[in-house]
């Protein structure tokens, strides 16, 4: 299981910066004089973002531990001087945090066992889109933000003292089993908040990944805080 996740995350990891090389080699190679009527481009930009989502987030859900969703991001972007335009590819990696819940918990019918599982979501997503700056105040400017992308979701169930019942093994078979994965192809869309300081700029957004189309209720709308450098 672990194992399977590291591979995804891996791969995502290493398609991110094959994925900027590519976007820059389609360049031209031969680049005309600036002039004042055309847009100067800047160099591409790298950003990193920490986020929790306020949407999963109770610090007394039932069983023990608590519901969050933690996300991290890794951004590369492009943007030319003058323009409100910017175009990325986007690495996220994120987890639910650990929770020990009743089996029971599970189950559509029937009543709860005296048993109880640790439960582990985690979810990985490599995704492409633009973004928009909506106007300028100073040294802030608010921004829109939407793209599409492929997602990596796990879901991971055991039984907290290692041993169940077969008709405890029956009731989680019936419920997903031990462990679930799924690719899908996803959208995310944001509002975000930048402030340039020196030569850095920081920024707080909010993003929305939806991690398949034909399914509601399945994503992630982490509140991100980062930096692009």
């Amino acid at each position: 299981m672990q194992l399977r996740f590291a591979v995804a995350a891996s791969s995502l990891a290493l398609a991110l910066p094959l994925a900027s090389v590519s976007a820059q080699s389609t360049a031209p190679s031969a680049q005309p004089t600036p002039t004042s009527a055309q847009t100067i481009p800047e160099p591409a930009t790298w950003s990193f973002s920490l986020g929790v989502d306020p949407t999963n987030l109770d610090l007394h859900p039932p069983g023990t531990g608590v519901d969050a969703r933690m996300v991290a991001n890794l951004t590369r972007s492009w943007q030319s001087a003058h323009s409100r335009w910017a175009r990325h590819i986007s690495l996220m990696v994120g987890t639910d945090a650990p929770r020990q819940v009743q089996l029971g918990f599970f189950a559509p019918v029937g009543s709860p066992c005296d048993c109880s599982i640790d439960v582990m979501s985690r979810y990985a997503g490599l995704t492409a889109g633009a973004s928009y700056d909506l106007f300028r105040v100073s040294r802030f400017t608010p921004y829109l933000t939407g793209g599409t992308g492929i997602y990596y979701t796990t879901l991971s169930r055991s039984p907290a003292d290692g041993s169940m019942t077969s008709s405890e093994f029956a009731l989680l078979q019936q419920n997903g089993g031990f462990y679930q994965h799924n690719f899908s192809v996803g959208l995310n869309a944001g509002l975000g908040l930048k402030v340039r300081i020196g030569s850095h700029e920081l920024f707080i957004e909010q993003m929305f990944h939806r991690f398949d189309i034909g399914i509601l209720g399945v994503g992630v709308a982490p509140l991100n805080i980062g930096i692009r450098f």
